[in-house]
């Protein structure tokens, strides 16, 4: 099983993927967006999430992160981005990010940090950091 299958998987128990899928491709480009994974990094650990963020970034269990908690983390623009996106509100928007940033920081973080294909180069889609992680 690939990343974006074990992301997708784990957001749906199997079910639903196509729409997860979307989601997910949704998220990754706006993370993009915002600069890239080390500036979501920076503020989440702003935004007082620091703790949160850490448990993803770990070996352990993903601490889960509420809708308010990310609301704390974004801006109403940054998250009214997303919504657009997405096709929903900025409720929606931060309960997406709350259901799919922390698999999506694990899985991307499998030593504890983030896989260099990840980082740094905002140029990358979400097939193309699958298959630079699985040298594909």
């Amino acid at each position: 099983m690939g990343l974006l299958d074990s992301i997708v998987g784990s957001l749906t128990g199997g079910e639903g993927q196509q729409n997860s899928l979307s989601q997910l491709q949704a998220v990754w480009s706006w993370v993009q967006e915002q600069g890239g994974v080390e500036v979501l990094i920076q503020k989440f650990q702003q935004g007082g999430l620091g703790e949160i963020l850490s448990s993803w970034l770990s070996n352990g269990s993903n601490q889960s992160v509420s809708h308010s908690d990310i609301q704390s983390a974004f801006s109403q623009q940054d998250l009214q981005s997303l919504a657009d996106k997405l096709g929903t509100d900025i409720q929606g928007a931060s309960g997406t990010l709350s259901e799919v940033l922390p698999q999506l920081v694990d899985k991307i973080s499998p030593q504890g940090e983030v896989h260099p294909e990840a980082s740094g180069n905002a140029q990358n889609d979400l097939g193309s950091l699958v298959d630079s992680l699985f040298k594909r």
